[in-house]
């Protein structure tokens, strides 16, 4: 027995997530999308992976560039978090502060770190694609907090108590 889409959606919305945005390079034109399915896997070598729905244009160009760089967004960042997510790809990055990544990817001014990768190995995963990518080259750019998405919504963690 199989569990509905809606049931999964909503056990999930409990489990908060850091916000990021992958971004990639195909045609020497920009892609990128807000992503929350991302996650280290390996410090040797340095792994990480993201999950991509398969029916987007990033998805296409990842998949064909091989490249992708995760930008880990703060709590300032939460706009850029929404537009990312619903604007259409060619106004993302419009009057954006970027620098480019080893790889070509695009590398969001303001984010807390990035991790520019090469993609080493491909999965389907239902819906999704699990792109692993190796880390070639990473850096925390400043030391602010995290953007939090939980419950359908942004936070930020400045009213967190740290546990004993």
């Amino acid at each position: 027995m199989s569990i509905s889409s809606d049931i999964l959606k909503a056990v999930m919305r409990n489990y908060p997530t850091g916000v990021t945005i992958v971004t990639t390079v195909h045609n020497n034109e920009y892609y990128g999308l807000t992503v929350n399915s991302f996650t280290s896997l390996s410090l040797d070598p340095p792994l990480v992976l993201v999950a991509i729905d398969r029916r987007l244009a990033s998805h296409e160009a990842i998949d064909k560039s091989n490249v992708y760089a995760v930008n880990i967004l703060s709590d300032d960042l939460k706009e850029l978090a929404v537009r990312f997510a619903t604007a259409p790809r060619e106004d993302r990055f419009k009057g954006l502060k970027i620098r480019t990544a080893k790889t070509g990817s695009p590398i969001i001014d303001g984010s807390i770190a990035y991790l520019d990768c090469r993609v080493t190995a491909k999965y389907p995963g239902g819906d999704h694609t699990i792109f692993i990518g190796e880390v070639v080259d990473t850096q925390v750019m400043n030391n602010k907090l995290p953007l939090i998405y939980y419950n359908r919504g942004y936070y930020t963690i400045k009213q967190a108590t740290p546990l004993p």
